[in-house]
């Protein structure tokens, strides 16, 4: 059984020694060269390196991220038992170059040397358009003395054998498929055009919050197509000519109030926390909040999920704190727009404020139902080893062949058509 958790002071180490060592095996080199004052030729000696300080800090960067991956994976209940059976991490040239201050070309002529090297023993690309999956050696991940770490190689993979026995008209899903299935919330529509916060917004039902272990839908087609009109409780209004009043608009549901106060008072404590808001200021941050965040309530959504929405909000909040703390340099900007109409940080129209971490929620469920995938088939192949060694647990060792294939594609149809087009590309039904 590998261990729960890998130590990264030991990974690096192990990286460190391992392109040290390299480095000190190439031939040092003796060079001429001819001094333009003196016209004195004069030797000297160098050594190339076999790592480069950028290919070094790649590499670095890589076990780091593993790393978050395989305890992730761990926390989810994946419990690995030999080093076929390590978790993977998905990422993309693209991503991996914004953190390494890089262009994604030269990401990729990275990764083709630590593949070589042999720190990246296992690489599965999934087309230009999705991340691919990779796993770092367990040699550097579970190194048992990281000085002794000498010699790295590629480990050699056997292809699996092509399966025909695939389901008629299946269709592979993409990325947006993914974002669609996972969505309950962007099947509903596109919102009508939403309403400011009613005034006396019940500022005395300040409640406190926490989003830790929240999940909810995405926000999807729910957009925002005009500024705040008329508040919900707005006054009767004679008509002028002798006619009856205008209809007076329903009552504002005091859950709506609720989700705000509990969003604002959220914000102030993970985005603003160095700033005080006098009423007035709480109010239009409260009012920016319910038009731009939550669309001014107008979406036709059950109570259910309107509560999903509101927790996925609150975790969209976490992810804006998390991004503002790894970058020190950069602040948001004041919640409601001060001057210029539209740039408040929870405007609907300002696609650089609140509205990004849309985005970032998104991939975040794409990559968590991406891990979920990789585990489940990773854990059906280990359990058709085991099966065949007479190893697998008594449950499963009692199942025949074609009956621990049923069980296994039951358990993967319900992560999507794509795991279990994979499932089947990875597993042949048996011969009976």
């Amino acid at each position: 059984m590998l261990p729960y958790k890998i130590e990264q002071g030991k990974a690096l180490l192990a990286w460190k020694c391992f392109t040290e060592k390299e480095n000190e095996k190439q031939p040092v080199v003796e060079r001429k060269r001819v001094l333009k004052k003196t016209g004195q030729e004069q030797t000297f000696f160098t050594c190339n390196k076999a790592f480069k300080q950028t290919v070094t800090a790649t590499g670095e960067r890589l076990i780091k991220l593993y790393i978050r991956a395989y305890e992730r994976s761990m926390a989810g209940g994946f419990r690995p038992e030999f080093d076929g059976d390590m978790p993977v991490l998905f990422i993309n040239a693209v991503s991996l170059a914004r953190q390494c201050n890089a262009s994604d070309r030269t990401m990729r002529n990275h990764i083709r040397k630590l593949k070589k090297v042999g720190l990246i023993s296992r690489y599965v690309f999934h087309g230009r358009n999705h991340d691919f999956e990779l796993c770092i050696t367990p040699k550097i991940m579970f190194p048992t003395d990281p000085r002794q770490v000498t010699d790295l190689q590629p480990e050699a993979r056997v292809s699996p054998p092509e399966c025909t026995d695939f389901p008629a008209n299946v269709a592979f899903a993409t990325t947006g498929n993914i974002e669609r299935e996972i969505s309950s919330v962007d099947k509903l529509g596109v919102a009508e055009p939403q309403a400011a916060m009613p005034a006396g917004d019940g500022t005395g039902n300040t409640l406190e919050t926490s989003s830790a272990g929240h999940t909810g839908p995405q926000q999807g087609q729910l957009s925002a197509q005009s500024g705040p009109t008329e508040p919900l409780n707005a006054r009767k209004l004679g008509t002028g000519a002798g006619g009856g009043a205008a209809p007076e608009k329903p009552p504002v549901r005091p859950e709506f109030l609720s989700f705000v106060e509990l969003f604002w008072s959220y914000a102030k404590h993970v985005l603003y926390p160095h700033l005080e808001f006098d009423q007035t200021q709480d109010k239009l941050a409260k009012n920016a909040i319910w038009a731009g965040v939550y669309l001014g309530f107008k979406a036709d959504l059950t109570e259910d999920q309107w509560e999903k929405y509101h927790l996925q909000a609150m975790e969209r909040l976490d992810l804006a704190a998390q991004y503002y703390l790894n970058h020190p340099d950069k602040y948001p900007p004041m919640p409601y727009a001060e001057w210029v109409p539209d740039t408040g940080y929870f405007d609907a129209q300002n696609r650089l404020g609140f509205q990004k971490t849309l985005d970032w929620h998104t991939q975040k469920q794409v990559w968590a139902h991406q891990q979920r995938v990789s585990d489940a088939l990773r854990r059906a192949k280990a359990d058709f080893i085991k099966h065949k060694k007479g190893k697998a647990p008594k449950r499963l060792q009692a199942k025949s062949p074609l009956q621990l294939f049923k069980f296994h594609e039951d358990k993967i149809r319900r992560l999507g058509t794509d795991a279990l087009n994979r499932f089947y590309r990875q597993h042949t039904i048996p011969n009976l």
